[in-house]
């Protein structure tokens, strides 16, 4: 199965658009050598942290470009990205009605992600997950609480290739099939599926998307997310 991590940043990459914008923040313009280093790194200290294919690591953070790194490098380990749905202008009506959102908490309830992904203290009582990766708060528990930027150091050292699954000569047409059905993200209450992800369902798919064909997405003020062609 091919990796959509890898498709959205290490494909471009290879063929040669390094040096091309993939997003474009408030601050500045990031390219895709320099998304794919911050991914391959994240993704490094997450599976240091024993993320594995199939794994659920729910995704919590307030700013949306770390929100695109972190999902980025949960899909590059092959495993399942849980990420709290926002209230969108463009979103349809009957999705923006806040009891249809769950909390971090609600999800955490739900899915029992293996790492949590957080800008905010991690509630213990809540869900108590193997590991927690702090985006701002100090980690209080040096067993099993690590901090973003020092995560970023130590995956650097050791950043995870695009991990895909085993390739074989034929495969039977129920494995296609199975892998078609499997999920790809969790998004609120959505579960995207692998056969989905093509479709422009959820604002983070709408990402995923614009890097896999080479746009790139610029972020407003107002947080609003805005296409914009190479």
């Amino acid at each position: 199965m091919t990796n959509l991590a890898f498709d959205a940043l290490d494909l471009h990459v290879i063929r040669g658009r390094a040096e091309a914008t993939a997003v474009t923040t408030p601050d500045r313009d990031v390219d895709f050598a320099t998304v794919l280093e911050e991914v391959g790194a994240l993704a490094g200290a997450m599976r240091a942290l024993g993320v594995v294919p199939g794994a659920s690591v729910l995704v919590a953070l307030p700013d949306e470009y770390d929100e695109l790194l972190a999902f980025l490098a949960v899909l590059r380990l092959r495993a399942v990205p849980v990420l709290v749905d926002r209230v969108h202008a463009t979103a349809e009506p009957e999705t923006t009605a806040a009891g249809h959102l769950p909390s971090a908490a609600t999800l955490a309830v739900r899915h029992r992600p293996h790492l949590v992904v957080t800008g905010a203290v991690w509630p213990g009582h809540v869900h108590r997950p193997a590991a927690v990766l702090y985006r701002g708060p100090e980690p209080q528990d040096p067993e099993t609480e690590v901090a973003w930027e020092l995560a970023l150091r130590a995956g650097r050292t050791d950043p995870a290739p695009a991990s895909r699954a085993d390739e074989v000569d034929e495969p039977a047409v129920d494995a296609h099939e199975a892998a078609a059905e499997a999920c790809a993200y969790v998004v609120g209450n959505r579960a995207v599926l692998h056969r989905e992800v093509p479709e422009p369902l959820t604002e983070v798919g709408r990402r995923l998307g614009a890097c896999s064909a080479a746009a790139r997405w610029r972020w407003a003020p107002s947080d609003r997310l805005h296409r914009r062609s190479p």
